[in-house]
This record gives C-alpha cells, sequence and structure tokens, in this order.
C-alpha cells in the first residue's frame, strides 16, 4: 500500500524513491514543442509540469538536461492532475525502454540529491 504524499496529499503509488527537484529543476521539451518542467524524478518515472493536458496512455519523448549530461527519455502519460491555472497540469509519467546509460544518469542523480 502507498502512503499519503505530504507534498500533495495524494496517495504515493511509485515503488521507486523519487527526488524532488524544485522550483528551478531543468526544463524539458516534449515533442510539439511543449515545454514541461520536472518537479520530481523516480528510477521509474517522473512528475511534469506542464500548461498543456496530455492524455493517459499517450507516449512521449521527453529531452532534459541533468547537471551537463543530456538525457533523452520515452515516456508514457499515467495519470494527469487538473490545477488551477495556465500551466497547472501535473502530469505523471513511466519511462518506457529505458536504455543502461540513461538509467545510470537518473541513479547518480538520485544518489547526490536523494
Amino acid at each position: 500500500m502507498g502512503s499519503a504524499s505530504p507534498r500533495e496529499g495524494f496517495l504515493e503509488r511509485r515503488s521507486s524513491p523519487r527526488v524532488g527537484v524544485g522550483r528551478d529543476g531543468p526544463s524539458a521539451a516534449l515533442p510539439a514543442g511543449a515545454s514541461v518542467q520536472i518537479l520530481d524524478i523516480s528510477q521509474t518515472g517522473v512528475l511534469l509540469a506542464s500548461p498543456h493536458r496530455l492524455d493517459v496512455g499517450q507516449r512521449a519523448q521527453l529531452r532534459t538536461r541533468l547537471g551537463a549530461e543530456p538525457l533523452t527519455l520515452q515516456v508514457e502519460i499515467c495519470r494527469v492532475m487538473n490545477g488551477s491555472g495556465p500551466g497547472s497540469c501535473r502530469l505523471g509519467a513511466r519511462f518506457v525502454h529505458l536504455d543502461e546509460e540513461s538509467r545510470k544518469k537518473i541513479e547518480r542523480l538520485l544518489r547526490t540529491e536523494g
């Protein structure tokens, strides 16, 4: 069973620990120029803030940088949470086909930030 997340009051559903990246977290881009902000990341997925709504099940390529390292990930939207106001949509996404190099980059981030 999950536990309530104190930050957002949602039931925690992730099986992997996640690390918040804060307000100054990396920005990222999805196809068609949609810019998003990474709010937190784990070994299995990511929480994004977006001005654009994506549908559950939709897949996208997420391009960002973790520190100085470029990172391109395939993600599938698993959860959509509408906020109040523009740019406040939250997208929970899981990684799809995570390659070894990308997995290692995420692990390094989790060790240094966690």
